[in-house]
């Protein structure tokens, strides 16, 4: 019952190959930016990066949004709650301090891997969904 829906198999076949295309980002920054064999030697933990990349930092950034919205509801600002500002900055934090301790690679070689892998994942959750609808494959 549950892969009949096509909202499903979308996801899932959209989770495969974000995850597949994050991966191979991650690859090829660790190639250039660190070393070949780093990047060979690292290769299964640059696929689990991908998946939490891909699968878990938006539902723990959404929760984050949520928990920094409520606070931010309770806090009597003049223009508008300011707090949910720092979710893109900790989900860079997260990201760099995953691409840190995992793939063990030194502190300025792991901000340029997050930040090559951040604009990446911004390009995979925006412009890509806006060029599938406009192309007609979204309903």
């Amino acid at each position: 019952m549950l892969f009949q829906l096509e909202d499903t198999l979308f996801f899932i076949l959209w989770f495969v190959l974000a995850t597949i295309i994050v991966a191979l980002i991650l690859f090829i920054a660790v190639l250039l930016i660190e070393s070949k064999t780093k990047a060979k030697d690292k290769i299964i933990i640059i696929i689990i990066l991908a998946i939490i990349f891909v699968l878990i930092i938006p539902i723990v950034l959404g929760a984050i949004s949520s928990v920094l919205g409520v606070i931010g509801s309770l806090i009597p600002w003049s223009d508008g709650n300011y707090l949910m500002l720092l979710v893109p900055i900790i989900g860079f934090l997260i990201i760099l301090l995953l691409a840190k301790y995992l793939l063990d690679v030194p502190w300025d070689n792991a901000l340029w891997i997050s930040l090559l892998t951040l604009f990446f994942l911004f390009l995979l959750y925006t412009l890509i969904p806006g060029l599938a609808s406009f192309l007609g494959f979204v309903v």
